[in-house]
Parts: C-alpha cells; sequence; structure tokens
C-alpha cells in the first residue's frame, strides 16, 4: 500500500512538470532547438507497429475467425492437462431475441472459463436451451397465425411441430449472437437441447425412476392455475404485481349450533360469524370456517341493535368497530377451544357446515375466523385432508364456473362470476371494499391466477427437504458479499414448498408417460421403454401419432388385469426438463453454475431437487448469482418503458447511435455484472468503458511497438537486467498472480479496477516513462536496450494473459502484431518471458518518496535539467550507492528512476532524517539527439550518442 500511495502521489507531481512524457518528439519540440541546425530525430528508435489505435466491428469478425474462436474449445479439451473444470450451462429460453441479462450470464461464464483456459486447466462447458413450454408455444402458433392468415389446424401433433420449428429457428439466432460476443464453446457439435430425442428419452426414464422412489405422484390438490394461459403454474412462473387490486368483502355466517359457553346470552336470537376474504369468488366452494385454538373469541352485538350477535376474535373488535363504523357491546369472551362442535349454515350449500381448528388463523388482517374453500387454497386443503373432507373444484381451465347451476355456469371467477356471488349473498355483505396487496401473475400473459384443485401430477418436495437444506449447507455460494441472503432467499424456498406440481395441460413438451383406465394410473417400465423404442425410431412426436396398442404388450394388459386404456394428455414442466440437464454431464459433477439471482427459485432448485431424488447429492459444488440488469435510474428493462438496450444494439450501433463494438460490451460485463444485484447500463457507463478499452489498447500498441524490432531468437535471451528491469519484472509476475486469484474468485471488477491501476501507474507512469531513453537512444543491440524491451515483453505477455478472459478479440487482433506470432495466443503454449526474481522492493519504495520530494523543490521544472546531491543515513546509502555507479555513457539505474542529470551521494552518519536533498540546475549542455543535460564539451551531442551515431 506504502507502494502504491507513492506511485500515485510521484505521478501527481510528475504531471505537473512534465508537459508530455509520451513521446520524445515533444520535449524536443519544447526544448528550444535554438540556432542549432542539426536534427538526429532519423537516428531514434522510436517504436513501430501496424497495430491500429482503431478497429471495426468487421474486422472483429475476422479476428474471431482467424483467431479460431470455433476450434478453441475443442483444442483445449485435447491439449490442456491440468484439472478439469466443469461449468454446466443453465439453458436460456428459446421464445425470443436475446436482451442484456443473457450477455451478462454467457460473458460472466467464458471469462471463467477462458481464465482457466489460460492457467493450463481443462474446461468443460456444454451449452444448452430450453426449447419446450407454453412462451414458446403461444409466439410459434401466433407467427403462424400470421403467415397463414389464422389458417392453421390446432391438433397437438400440429402445435407441436410449429413450436419445434420456432424454437430450433431460435436456438441458431441466438447461437449466432453468442458466438459474436465470444463466447468458448463447441458452437457445432456439442450443444443440448430440450427436444433432442436422446434429451427426452432419458428424462422419460428419469421420470420412471422417481416414480418408483415414490417421490413422484398423482392427486386432486390446489394448484396455480392460470386461466389465461389454461395451465398449472409452478412458483418459479410467477410474478408478483404488488398494487394488485382484490374485491374484499366481510361476510356473515348464521350460526347452526352455538358453543356451550354462551348458550346461555342467547334467549332465542341468532350469531352469525363474520368473515373476511380478498377471493369472494370461492364462497361458493365454502366447506368450513377455521379459528384458533389458541386466540380469545367474543360474542358482541351493535349497541343500537342488541337483537344481533355477532361471533369475531376479541383482538379485531376495534379495527372492525373503524371499519364498520359502529359500536360494539361485548356480550362474552372465551378461548377459541370452545369452538369445538360448532357449525354454521352458509347460501351455497345444503345442511350445516364446520368450525375447524386450523394452524394458519392468526391475529392480524381480518375477524380471526377464516374462510375456508379446500379446492382454492392450501391451507384449505391441508385441513380437508386433516378432516376427511371431500375436495370439489367448480371452476374449469378457463377459470368459469361449471357444474353449480343458480344462474353462475360460464361465469369468470374474476369477472363477472365474482359480482354474482356478491349479489346472492345479499346482505350477508356487511362490507365491501378494495384491497391492494401482493398478487400472483402469469408471468408470461401478465394476467392473475388462481388457486384451483385439479389431477395434477407432482414431486414429493416435502421428502427431499431435509435432504436438500444439508446439501445447500455444503454448496459455496458467490459472490461472498451476497452469500449470505442467497443462502436464506434459497433455504426459505426450499423450506416452505410442499410439492412440486410437474403436469402441464399443453402440447409442447415432454409426455408425462402414463395410461389411464377409468380412475387407475398404469406407469410402468416396460411402456415406457415402449415410447423410447418408438422415439429412437421415429421422433418425440410419436406419442401423439401412435396407437395406446404400440406402447402396452398384451402381458402388460394382463398383469394389470385391465382391457382398455388411454394416453394421458399432460406435459412436464419445462423445469423438469431445465432441471435434468444435469445429467448431460455424464455422470460428472459440475463444479460451478451460474446464473441470476431469479433462478434461486428456479433452475438451481430444480436441479438440486432432482438430483438429490436420483443421485442423492447436489449436482453442483458452487453457485454463482448475479443480478439483473437496470436503466440509470435503476429500473427493470422494459419495452413498455422503452429503456431496453439490447447487446446487438450495443455492438454495432443503430440509428441514434454508433456501436461500442464487442470489447466495451464485455469490459463493462467484467466492470459493473458481479459485484451488485442491480447492474446498471448506461449511455455515461457505455462510454466510460470504452474509454478505458481505448487506453488498453493504446498501451499495448505501445508496448507492442517497442517489442517490434526484436529479433525472434532473442525473446529467450538472458540479458542482465539492471534493478528496475528486476522491480518490473517482479511486479508483472505478483500482478498475475493477484488477478488469477480474482479470477479464480469470480472478483471481475477487482480484475478490470487492478489492470487500469496497473497500466496507469506502474506501466505507463512508471516503467514506460522513465525508459524511453534507454530504448530511443541507446544502441539497437546493446544490452541496456535489449533488457528493456524485454521487460517490456514480460509486461505484454502478462497484459495478454490477464487481459485475455475479458477481452480475447482485443488480445488476439494484438498478439497478431507480435514478432513471435505464428498461431492464435490462446493456442500457444509457452512464451518465452523473462524469469522472475524475487527482490527488495522497499528500496523502490524509498526512490519514489525521494523522487516525490525532488519533484516538490524543482517546481514544475524538467527533472532532465538539475543535479540532486543526496545525503542518505548508513543503510539506505549502501543500497543506492549501488544504483548509482556510472559507466560515464549510459544513465545508472538511480538517474534513470529519478530522472535526473546526476545524483551525488552522501552518507549520512547519526542523523536522525533518513535523507537530506538538494537540486541544482545542471552546468552541462544539452545533447540534441537525446535531449539530456549531459554534454561536457563543444559537442551538440552526449558521449553516448556520439558513439551511436558512430555506429550508424
Amino acid at each position: 500500500m506504502v507502494l502504491i500511495k507513492n506511485l500515485l502521489n510521484y505521478r501527481s507531481n510528475l504531471r505537473k512538470h512534465t508537459s508530455n512524457y509520451a513521446c520524445i518528439k515533444c520535449v524536443r519540440a519544447k526544448s528550444s532547438a535554438e540556432a542549432k541546425e542539426k536534427t538526429y530525430s532519423h537516428t531514434i528508435l522510436f517504436p513501430k507497429t501496424k497495430f491500429p489505435a482503431r478497429v471495426s466491428n468487421s474486422i472483429k469478425e475476422e479476428i474471431q475467425r482467424v483467431a479460431q474462436f470455433s476450434e478453441l474449445y475443442a483444442w483445449q479439451r485435447q491439449n490442456k492437462t491440468g484439472p478439469e473444470f466443469v461449468l454446466h450451462d443453465g439453458p436460456p429460453y428459446a421464445n425470443g431475441d436475446l436482451h442484456m441479462g443473457h450477455a451478462v450470464n454467457k460473458i460472466i461464464k467464458d471469462i471463467n472459463n477462458r481464465s482457466q483456459v489460460l492457467q493450463g486447466n481443462k474446461v468443460h462447458y456444454v451449452p444448452g436451451w430450453d426449447c419446450h413450454g407454453l412462451p414458446i408455444e403461444l409466439k410459434a402458433l401466433q407467427k403462424a397465425k400470421k403467415t397463414t392468415k389464422g389458417n392453421i389446424p390446432s391438433d397437438s401433433v400440429n402445435t407441436r411441430e410449429i413450436a419445434r420449428a420456432f424454437a430450433l429457428e431460435t436456438v441458431q439466432k441466438q447461437k449466432s449472437a453468442f458466438q459474436s460476443w465470444g463466447i468458448m464453446a463447441d458452437w457445432e457439435k456439442n450443444c443440448y437441447l430440450t427436444l433432442d430425442k436422446h434429451y427426452v428419452q432419458n428424462q422419460l426414464r428419469q421420470f420412471y425412476k422417481m416414480y418408483k422412489y415414490g417421490l413422484v405422484f398423482r392427486a386432486l390438490k390446489p394448484v396455480y392455475w392460470s386461466p389465461s394461459s389454461k395451465t398449472a403454474l409452478a412458483e418459479a412462473e410467477l410474478e408478483y404485481d404488488q398494487q394488485f387490486k382484490s374485491k374484499e368483502v366481510y361476510v356473515t355466517f348464521q350460526l347452526a349450533t352455538v358453543p356451550k359457553v354462551v348458550k346461555h346470552i342467547i334467549s332465542g336470537k341468532t350469531i352469525s360469524a363474520i368473515v373476511w376474504t380478498t377471493t369472494p369468488w370461492t364462497l361458493v366452494a365454502n366447506k368450513a370456517i377455521c379459528y384458533s385454538p389458541a386466540m380469545k373469541y367474543s360474542i358482541v352485538s351493535l349497541i343500537n341493535k342488541p337483537g344481533e350477535m355477532f361471533l369475531v376474535a376479541s383482538a379485531q373488535i376495534d379495527s372492525l368497530e373503524k371499519l364498520l363504523g359502529v359500536e360494539f357491546a361485548r356480550l362474552a369472551e372465551f378461548d377459541g377451544s370452545e369452538l369445538i362442535g360448532t357449525t354454521y349454515k352458509c347460501k351455497f350449500t345444503s345442511g350445516t357446515l364446520p368450525f375447524l381448528e386450523a394452524d394458519h388463523v392468526t391475529e392480524g388482517k381480518g375477524t380471526g375466523l377464516v374462510h375456508t374453500a379446500p379446492a382454492h387454497g392450501p391451507e384449505d386443503f391441508l385441513v380437508a385432508l386433516k378432516n376427511n373432507m371431500t375436495v370439489e373444484c367448480n371452476v374449469d381451465e378457463s377459470g368459469r364456473y361449471v357444474n353449480l347451476g343458480n344462474n353462475f355456469d360460464g361465469l369468470s371467477v374474476l369477472g363477472d362470476g365474482q359480482d354474482a356471488v356478491i349479489n346472492a349473498l345479499g346482505d350477508s355483505v356487511i362490507h365491501q371494499g378494495v384491497y391492494i396487496h401482493s398478487y400472483p401473475l402469469d408471468w408470461r400473459t401478465k394476467k392473475p391466477v388462481i388457486i384451483r384443485a385439479s389431477q395434477q401430477w407432482f414431486i414429493d418436495t416435502a421428502a427431499l427437504k431435509n435432504k436438500a437444506l444439508e446439501a445447500l449447507d455444503k454448496v459455496v455460494l458467490l459472490p461472498p458479499s451476497s452469500a449470505e441472503q442467497s443462502r436464506q432467499g434459497f433455504r426459505a424456498q426450499l423450506e416452505k414448498r410442499p410439492y412440486w406440481c410437474i403436469s402441464r395441460q399443453r402440447a409442447w413438451g415432454v409426455p408425462i408417460p402414463v395410461l389411464y383406465t377409468g380412475d387407475e394410473v398404469i406407469v410402468d417400465e416396460a411402456v415406457i421403454e415402449n415410447l423410447c423404442n418408438l422415439i429412437e425410431k421415429h421422433d418425440t412426436n410419436i406419442w401423439w401419432t401412435c396407437d395406446v396398442k404400440d406402447l402396452i404388450s398384451d402381458d402388460v394388459m394382463k398383469k394389470y388385469n385391465i382391457k382398455e386404456v388411454k394416453k394421458g394428455n399432460d406435459i412436464m414442466d419445462i423445469w423438469l426438463d431445465s432441471g435434468l440437464s444435469w445429467q448431460t454431464l455424464e455422470g460428472k459433477r459440475a463444479r460451478l453454475y451460474s446464473e441470476g439471482v431469479d433462478q434461486l427459485t428456479g433452475w438451481f432448485q430444480a436441479s438440486l431437487l432432482t438430483s438429490l431424488a436420483l443421485t442423492g447429492e447436489a449436482p453442483y459444488e458452487s453457485i454463482f448469482v448475479h443480478g439483473f440488469v437496470v436503466d440509470e435510474k435503476k429500473r427493470k428493462m422494459s419495452k413498455s418503458i422503452g429503456n431496453v438496450i439490447d447487446p446487438y444494439t450495443i455492438i454495432n450501433g443503430d440509428k441514434r447511435q454508433q456501436g461500442y463494438g464487442v470489447d466495451t460490451l464485455r469490459w463493462w460485463v467484467a466492470s459493473h455484472a458481479t459485484q451488485h444485484s442491480q447492474i446498471v447500463i448506461s449511455k455515461k457507463l457505455l462510454e466510460d468503458c470504452q474509454s478505458e478499452v481505448i487506453r488498453i489498447r493504446n498501451i499495448l500498441k505501445y508496448l507492442l511497438g517497442v517489442v517490434g524490432d526484436v529479433d525472434k531468437g532473442k525473446f529467450d535471451a538472458q540479458p542482465e537486467l539492471n534493478y528496475f528491469d528486476q522491480y518490473m519484472v517482479q511486479e508483472s509476475h505478483n500482478f498475475l498472480q493477484q488477478i488469477t486469484d480474482h479470477y479464480n474468485n469470480f472478483r471481475y471488477n477487482h480484475v478490470a479496477q487492478s489492470l487500469l491501476f496497473f497500466i496507469s501507474n506502474k506501466v505507463s507512469g512508471l516503467y514506460c516513462h522513465c525508459i524511453k531513453d534507454r530504448l530511443y537512444c541507446s544502441p539497437k543491440d546493446s544490452n541496456e536496450r535489449l533488457s528493456a524491451q524485454l521487460t517490456i515483453h514480460k509486461i505484454l505477455v502478462t497484459l495478454f494473459q490477464t487481459l485475455g478472459p475479458i477481452l480475447p478479440h482485443l488480445i488476439e487482433e494484438a498478439w497478431q502484431y507480435h514478432p513471435l506470432y505464428e498461431k492464435p495466443f490462446y493456442f500457444t503454449k509457452e512464451i518465452p518471458v523473462l524469469p522472475y526474481k524475487h527482490i527488495d522492493t522497499s528500496l523502490m519504495v524509498a526512490i519514489l518518496e525521494i523522487k516525490r520530494d525532488v519533484c516538490l523543490l524543482t517546481k514544475n521544472e524538467n527533472l532532465k535539467k538539475f543535479d540532486l546531491n543526496l545525503k542518505l543515513e548508513t543503510e539506505l546509502y549502501s543500497k543506492l550507492r549501488e544504483l548509482n555507479a556510472s559507466d560515464g555513457v549510459a544513465d545508472n539505474v538511480l538517474c534513470e528512476i529519478l530522472e535526473l542529470s546526476s545524483v551525488n551521494l552522501e552518507e549520512i552518519r547519526n542523523g536522525g532524517k533518513r535523507w537530506e536533498l538538494e537540486v541544482s540546475q545542471s552546468n552541462r549542455n544539452q545533447c540534441l539527439r537525446c535531449r539530456k543535460y549531459n554534454v561536457t564539451d563543444n559537442s551538440d551531442k552526449c558521449f553516448r550518442c556520439e558513439q551511436v551515431l558512430s555506429m550508424l
């Protein structure tokens, strides 16, 4: 930290007195060539390279081709011998154009994979696509209707063909975009699609295994149901409207049997229970009123109407008085346990209904008495099971009443049906209002869902819960900054999930391979194997096209003692499709899963549960969770807002703005996408990233120019290095170790920050700045110049290695202009560089602190004009004396770093200060070639430059 601070301090002072330290031509222009006529600029060894300062996107595409991006994955599988790093790819959905979330996800993965390859490790990464499900089906049908003007058959097989074609077309478009981003994979031969027949066959067999283990079952249960999509939904297929407006009603139900504890106060009067609900449409399905035995309840009456009595929770009386604008007289209070055996009447049901105790009844909003409709609520359903109640559902797939009569049939439960229920209740409704709360919507149609009991297939997640929680404790969650929050969210979802509905009522998906005979279900291994064989011979449509006799043999028919069977119509939840994708790893366990934060309730869960069910262990060792992209106002990307930014537009531009290029896109991901839950993207950030990439490009151009005239055979030379060269070799070595650690811990933002600091402060601001005279003016093949060039080469290769995972296009382009270029950088096994040897860097810290003090004394003047008299304490004196030794021709190391004309050292004995310094203007003349003040005779050149010119 001290060294970094000193670097920053002295660099700030350097800029005050040096007008241009990037080019010796500028020094010459500023140095008043006065009346002297001779010029020696043609003898200066300026850096030369054809590496361009800017490049177009079309050239980037050519670079990608020449650099063999498409062959790299297969090459590293064959040639890398380090430990295998398995990153399993979560399948993107094949239903439309790519967005910034895709760019973040795929580039983060690619940065990891490329960093592993550069460390010598073998990467296993197989991209995949989730190809089934309702969104694809709907989009495909919409597109087909436009092209055929609505004249398309509506049968399942035709729907599947249309959806399949749409999915495959989308996969190709997305694949092309991923390739243009430089994502390393075998895109042509080694990808997985959930629609492939082998994937489907495997999924069918795994379904049977889970059924055999007792983890898959069919039952009538309330599930999230989308009337707009006409299918069951999983929790992960919901999104919540936090400002949803529901109708709330307070309804009275007359008691038929009253609690014994209050019979003495009735005197022939009626008592009505007051219940509250925000789903009035479910009142037609009311089967019970639930209470809590742990709560207090009261009998109350209106003060101005003492003949009417009501039953409510005691804690809710005050809030009810305010809501209804009345005042209650409290007639009696008793424990909730006294309500056992109480019954009531409902206008929609003949006979009487029970009061039942339940754990989900709590104090708060409402009346402490909960309307219970087992077909339309998870807690309600559990109450029904506990009390052996039958469950009936009178709502169809479209969300309309059926089999009710009373003018209800055909009415939408979320529309006119709800109003009809409220009207039918008449004066039993004592209050109506609007209740604003969080409510689930279908993530595809954005329309409200309902809870509806239906016969569905489920995975018993309750049986897997404890295993899942134990397995999760062993999984490493990344990044560390949000690991605990991610773990808590993951655990909460596992703990509250009693079952997983895996059946869907659509055509485009993997069939649930079951047969039905009456109300009985047949799940048989022989039937499933027959189906897999038929898929192998034909295609995945065979379930819909084959005769049921092709699936079930006579032996199986006899086994179950049946004569007629029919095929089921349900397909599997797409989360089960993608959740089984770990099977594509062929027995390998993933080192890493890396997806967005929303997958904590989606793919991460589905993968964990299916893997535990089938293998007994988690499919991954670690999970990296990244955030989601928002605009500068932290709003989610939305077409309705108009703030959507397309990765293609960022790279290539459009009518409104020029493109930033693929380097900028990847640099933005590395700089901003791994440390925040909300990943901000804006024009300002993209412009900043583009500027940073240009800075990186410029330093690479300069370094390539420096090594441009080194003979190929000299890159493995071992010239004598001075202390400054050794220091930079060591700094480069340590920097590579630091960056590798950042990569291995997914701190890509730290990689970007550290690279910019290293380039600006140690490479450009320190080493390149100070050694220009040695590079430009020393003899071409001299040891001092070659040592500087090879040190620069060490720095350059270090930058290639550290920048390569983030900016592979730029690095491959730059490598093509390197003297050693024969094949792409990633395919180069070893590049000769100077070996690292440990030296004492504290000496450099002291030198830079001395330089800072010199800069303060010289007050913005050119340091080359000054001589320094430096008094030092004994230990420092002995070390710097070696660096101040001179051969009388070239600068010594100390003068080179301090950039002074000369340095005179004296030892301080028994002094309190580490150093004292005094500067004075040099009395020597300026060399017209190198512009240093080191001419001691009447010549216009210094002795070193005289020697160089004599050799030309």
